[in-house]
């Protein structure tokens, strides 16, 4: 019988987690950035939020890191979009790559648990996976409007970042 309960419970477990990670989902977390700030995406309500999943041992994740600088910069003078990156790599790491790897994303070392927790996806054998790299666009009501992986995902951020901000007439 308590086998029966666990099963009950990691069912449940796995589609609440699932459910975070679609569209019209409002994943919320808290976290230290590189420099020991504190991040907390409910503190960014009325901002849209570009989200990157990646890590460094990832040859796709890093081979896009120049691509998202590019967008980074596109956006620079509005105060409205905040580009968060949620690496599943040590800090120590994360600070030795980015010497020679410049990302302008705020990053988020050690970020394996956030990952699984509000964006994995569950298998068919029930364990969370997520794959990488992978992008999210987060409207200003912290609601996912958008879900793309590699760098092919890219255009699709680009294109939900146009249209968020046509909806509010312009780059602010």
């Amino acid at each position: 019988m308590r086998y029966i309960y666990a099963l009950i419970a990691l069912l449940i477990f796995a589609f609440s987690m699932s459910a975070q990670n679609q569209i019209g989902a409002s994943p919320s977390f808290a976290a230290l950035d590189l420099a020991g700030q504190k991040i907390d995406t409910t503190e960014f309500r009325g901002k849209v939020i570009v989200l990157n999943l990646w890590f460094i041992s990832c040859p796709n994740c890093v081979e896009e890191v120049k691509i998202l600088n590019a967008l980074v910069d596109q956006y620079k003078d509005n105060k409205n979009v905040v580009f968060l990156g949620v690496a599943a790599s040590r800090k120590p790491d994360l600070e030795k790559f980015l010497v020679k790897n410049p990302f302008k994303y705020r990053v988020i070392p050690n970020g394996s648990m956030i990952i699984i927790s509000k964006f994995g996806d569950p298998g068919k054998n029930g364990e969370l996976s997520v794959p990488f790299p992978m992008h999210y666009v987060l409207d200003r009501d912290g609601k996912i409007v958008a879900k793309a992986q590699g760098i092919k995902g890219i255009e699709a951020v680009k294109a939900e970042l146009a249209t968020q901000f046509v909806k509010s007439g312009g780059t602010d």
